[in-house]
């Protein structure tokens, strides 16, 4: 009798064990799928952060371009006078555009800066050593995955999270993060003046 009491404790000490770990792999799992997620996105954000800065520049070396074109050559200096003092509505209209200009690239500065605190935060809360999550670091992702479309990633978003929960496309952390190519020198603002 004693021999089988000591199996029948052996035994619901194994299938405790047993039940905590399988418990534990579905958080585990869970997890992962929200890291990737993560990861994902960061890849996708700083490949897109590289295209804004680059557009950036091109504004700036274009606008320094104008106003060395603009001291140089005595026409275009009339011309440039008489839009930023003379024509009340086409200086109206090019403080417009300016404006539009800067308030774009704040609000897709701003998101980003929005989004990595989100995702410093949720890189936070993750204690891998004793497998324990936060619920607010992964409550901010999940708020982020349904929040409408994003500025920069646009399309992407929906495509990077129907990826990450894809079984069959399976994330390689060894691969590069691909450098955007930008092909010639053009950006949504070339034609805002024409």
């Amino acid at each position: 009798k004693a021999k089988q009491t000591n199996k029948q404790s052996v035994m619901i000490l194994k299938s405790r064990k047993a039940g905590r770990l399988k418990e534990s792999n579905v958080r585990l799992e869970d997890l992962y799928r929200k890291m990737e997620v993560l990861y994902r996105v960061l890849s996708k954000m700083y490949e897109n952060s590289q295209v804004l800065m680059e557009d950036i520049q091109d504004q700036v070396m274009v606008k320094e371009q104008e106003r060395k074109i603009i001291h140089t050559s005595h026409s275009a200096m009339k011309s440039a006078m008489s839009v930023i003092s003379g024509d009340p509505d086409k200086r109206a209209m090019f403080d417009m555009a300016m404006e539009s200009i800067t308030e774009d690239v704040a609000s897709k500065v701003g998101e980003m800066e929005r989004f990595m605190e989100m995702s410093s935060s949720f890189m936070d809360s993750v204690d891998l050593q004793n497998g324990v999550f936060e619920e607010e670091g992964l409550k901010m992702l999940e708020k982020w995955e349904k929040e409408g479309v994003s500025l920069l990633l646009g399309e992407e978003k929906e495509h990077l999270l129907l990826q990450a929960n894809n079984e069959q496309d399976v994330l390689d952390l060894d691969a590069p993060i691909k450098e955007p190519i930008r092909e010639g020198r053009r950006n949504q603002y070339d034609n805002l003046f024409d």
